[in-house]
């Protein structure tokens, strides 16, 4: 298959990067921020470990878990297991609402506190748009389990059938990478179940759908092909971290093989998995994200509309174009824009 190796072949297949989406990026925490934290009770962490291992994680608990302590700090207990993290590492937090469609995405480094926590430097926060959400129907817990499918006859890391019974079953997923200079990212990434392409049983593909037009992630990978895949299943408490190298590709029968709705993706993730682990994640319990009695979120404190209009003023790229921006911003446009949008351009 083809692999994409520059920026160029890259952003002839998925576009340029569009100025409006990365000038919903701020530099601080705003109040938008904070009330999204304060309601958040779960979230993945993408972190460098003491051993430079590229690790993902769940996190959570009662809401509020992740404390906003200034306007450029996160606050937040490490999962059991996870270990400490490399010494001022690239790191990202993407915190969700259970019912809530939309994400906030934190990127920064991190630093270990002598209580067991850490901190979040904050170097770049935005929303990100519903569709990955949307799609996974990620706050609906499977209504049955997908079977299993056979296990391969090679040695790979995939090879295990609970393995590849996880990924059959697996809508929801996030995509950690770094870029040359160790900033992290973490991505969503949602379809129905299976979406996860196992090729073999050392290689799976990830489609790449519309969202928030910044394609961070094959950005990084032209960079730095290290990443680290986390994906969960909708009321399970066992994750399957995968981590290895990836390349993106635009492989027409592959493509082809991932329409949904007669649409394909543009371009597709290729990881070659070094290693896969199927992990208890505490926060996928404690949060209780999936409980139909659990107390709904005071959703009346966000204003995500306004939020994304706040951050746009807030960004403080110079130039004429980033100046019209700031000033054609408008929530009543801007709702009208994303309904649209999600409607449109799900698939």
């Amino acid at each position: 298959m083809r692999a994409i190796a520059t920026v160029k072949d890259l952003e002839a297949v998925v576009g340029r990067r569009l100025l409006p989406p990365l000038l919903k990026s701020i530099t601080e925490l705003d109040g938008h921020c904070r009330a999204f934290a304060e309601l958040s009770s779960l979230g993945f962490l993408a972190l460098v470990d003491a051993d430079g291992r590229d690790r993902a994680a769940a996190v959570g608990g009662p809401p509020g878990f992740a404390s906003i302590t200034s306007a450029t700090t996160v606050e937040l207990a490490l999962p059991d297991g996870l270990g400490a993290p490399h010494a001022a590492s690239g790191a990202a937090l993407l915190l969700l609402i259970p019912g809530v469609r939309e994400t906030l995405r934190i990127n920064g480094r991190l630093t270990a506190k002598e209580d067991g926590k850490v901190v979040l430097d904050v170097e770049e926060a935005f929303l990100h748009c519903a569709k990955c959400v949307i799609r996974s129907q990620l706050w609906t817990p499977a209504a049955s389990e997908a079977p299993a499918p056979a296990p391969s006859s090679g040695d790979g890391p995939l090879a295990g059938r609970e393995f590849l019974g996880l990924l059959a079953r697996s809508p929801f997923a996030v995509i950690a990478s770094r870029d040359a200079s160790g900033a992290a990212d973490l991505s969503p990434k949602g379809d129905p179940p299976g979406f996860i392409r196992v090729l073999d049983d050392r290689t799976i593909a990830i489609p790449d759908r519309p969202g928030n037009q910044r394609t961070d992630t094959f950005h990084n990978i032209v960079e730095r092909p290290d990443v680290t895949v986390l994906a969960i299943v909708p009321g399970e408490s066992r994750a399957l971290e995968m981590s290895g190298t990836a390349t993106v590709t635009d492989d027409r029968d592959l493509l082809a093989s991932m329409q949904v709705k007669g649409k394909q993706p543009h371009a597709a993730l290729l990881v070659r998995v070094a290693r896969a682990d199927l992990l208890h994640q505490e926060a996928l319990t404690a949060s209780d994200p999936w409980n139909p009695a659990r107390p709904p979120a005071d959703l009346d404190r966000l204003d995500l509309r306004r939020a994304w209009v706040d951050h746009v003023k807030q960004n403080k790229q110079s130039g004429l174009a980033a100046a019209l921006v700031r000033k054609a911003a408008n929530a009543s446009l801007t709702d009208a824009g994303l309904r649209l949008d999600y409607k449109r351009n799900l698939y």
